[in-house]
């Protein structure tokens, strides 16, 4: 999977989200974002154009088909949690908004020190 820091994006309130996608399975590419728009609750959300999506409501992206990402994000009807990997180097982007804040949600725990656990395991 290469370098990169795991961070976990939360939105709430339902579609439209902002953002699109690119990759998949049948294209032997990571899904990525594509597109962030202005304004949107993914550019509140930190989501950036070029993050690798991970996990999507804790189904894993790694063998689904675009097709199959449609499907899965036109079922999310109020809360998307996206886990998503930002490659070294990528500038986070600092939210005027810190109410809620990007978290790590993995196997059941919420906290910070997760993600740098998980950091500094694939350093």
């Amino acid at each position: 999977m290469g370098t990169g820091d795991f961070i976990c994006i939360s939105m709430t309130g339902g579609a439209p989200w902002g953002f699109r996608l690119q990759g998949g399975k049948e294209q032997k590419q990571p899904l990525q974002v594509a597109k962030i728009r202005n304004q949107s609750k993914a550019s509140g959300s930190g989501l950036c154009e070029g993050d690798e999506v991970v996990s999507i409501n804790g189904n894993p992206c790694a063998d689904l088909t675009y097709p199959e990402v449609i499907k899965l994000m036109e079922s999310i009807t109020d809360s998307l949690q996206m886990l998503i990997k930002r490659r070294v180097g990528t500038p986070f982007l600092f939210l005027e908004d810190q109410s809620h804040p990007p978290f790590l949600h993995l196997l059941g725990y919420t906290s910070l020190l997760i993600v740098t656990l998980v950091n500094q395991l694939m350093d």
